[in-house]
């Protein structure tokens, strides 16, 4: 009877060990399914985009210098130019002139002048209708120096705002030849004898 019983207990104990084993086992799996499953459903990071910056569109006359206005106020219109090469005496070469005008303006007519000391030629006028404000117009003339100096372009526009007109004047200004050259003073007329003719006064005769 006592073994009977010893048998009894020993049996149950072996039960209850194994069916601890086969819970512990069951909750390490639940745990391992469960692990694996929030990592599986983990949303992927999403990439964050940059916003697109649209290229800012490039100015063809931004490095073209800006001639000189007579400071008086007229004609809403900017004036730049180049020069295709450095102008030297007896060669001619190209000047390209940029009008620019303003809002507000209409229409507008250049006309382009020289002045002693050097040759311009091209067409030496120019008419924009429907005028777009801050589009740069080209005309393009020929310049020959034909003496060493400092020397200018004149430009005179007229532009139409509004039915009035608005006149103002420009220079582009330019150096032919050596700085020093330009700058010479030419020598003074002499007399027979060398000296320096002094000139003299106009005298009203009756």
């Amino acid at each position: 009877m006592s073994v009977q019983k010893h048998f009894s207990g020993d049996r149950m104990t072996h039960l209850r060990h194994f069916f601890c084993m086969a819970v512990i086992a069951m909750l390490g799996a639940c745990g391992s399914e469960s692990d694996t499953g929030a990592q599986n459903t983990a949303p992927a990071a999403k990439t964050v985009e940059q916003p697109k910056v649209a290229a800012q569109p490039v100015d063809p006359v931004a490095q073209m210098p800006r001639a000189v206005g007579n400071g008086k106020p007229g004609a809403a219109v900017d004036i730049k130019y180049e020069f295709s090469g450095r102008p030297e005496v007896g060669k001619p070469v190209q000047l390209e002139i940029a009008l620019i005008p303003s809002a507000g303006v209409d229409s507008l007519e250049a006309t382009f002048s020289g002045m002693d000391g050097f040759t311009l030629t091209g067409d030496l006028t120019t008419t924009i209708s429907n005028a777009r404000a801050g589009e740069p117009y080209k005309h393009s003339l020929s310049v020959q120096a034909n003496r060493s100096g400092v020397f200018y372009v004149t430009v005179s526009v007229n532009t139409q705002i509004s039915g009035v007109t608005l006149g103002r004047t420009f220079a582009v200004p330019f150096l032919a030849g050596t700085a020093t050259a330009a700058q010479e003073k030419p020598a003074p007329a002499t007399d027979a004898t060398g000296q320096a003719v002094q000139p003299m006064k106009a005298q009203e005769t009756h």
